[in-house]
């Protein structure tokens, strides 16, 4: 059960997962998380540096799907602003239900998608129990989550230092 909280692999941005290192896990598609992954709180849009990677995973035959808790209009405004295609709102992450819908909008396995996220206890543990392969980044801006989410981030810890020693 505890496995479940350990991510498969663990970058300090999304910028720095290279589509080789993708295609070399056999992963054809990627599951991404909005919040703290692709903007920080309260930021409309992601930097330029984060888009020009989006695109770059897209041109080299990655399928890209947004899959967040957040409600259609925010998910479906986001996504196309970034020019994503696919999209799941109201996930309820960390249920494998997301994940699910993801999976059959992008015509993939499970076994072929990575999911990418900052959070232990929705975006790791959603992933490894809908059977993707689980990408922890670090949190593009700590502070301003509200309270719940910095006690999550006080428990992550030791299953993120144990990991990274």
């Amino acid at each position: 059960m505890l496995k479940n909280f350990y991510a498969d692999a663990y970058f300090n941005n999304i910028t720095d997962i290279s589509p080789d290192y993708l295609k070399s896990k056999g992963i054809k598609g990627i599951i991404l998380d909005i919040d703290n992954t692709l903007i920080g709180h309260n930021v409309p849009m992601p930097d330029e540096k984060i888009l020009t990677h989006l695109r770059y995973l897209e041109s080299e035959g990655l399928k890209l799907c947004v899959v967040s808790n957040n409600k259609y209009e925010r998910v479906k405004s986001f996504s196309e602003k970034i020019g994503v295609t696919y999209f799941v709102h109201d996930a309820l992450k960390p249920r494998a239900r997301g994940y699910n819908l993801a999976s059959q909008e992008m015509g993939l396995s499970m076994e072929s998608i990575a999911a990418v996220g900052d959070q232990i206890f929705t975006d790791v543990w959603g992933a490894r129990r809908a059977g993707c392969f689980a990408i922890l980044t670090k949190p593009l801006h700590k502070g301003g989550e509200g309270f719940l989410i910095a006690i999550k981030r006080i428990l992550e810890k030791p299953f993120i230092d144990k990991e990274r020693t």
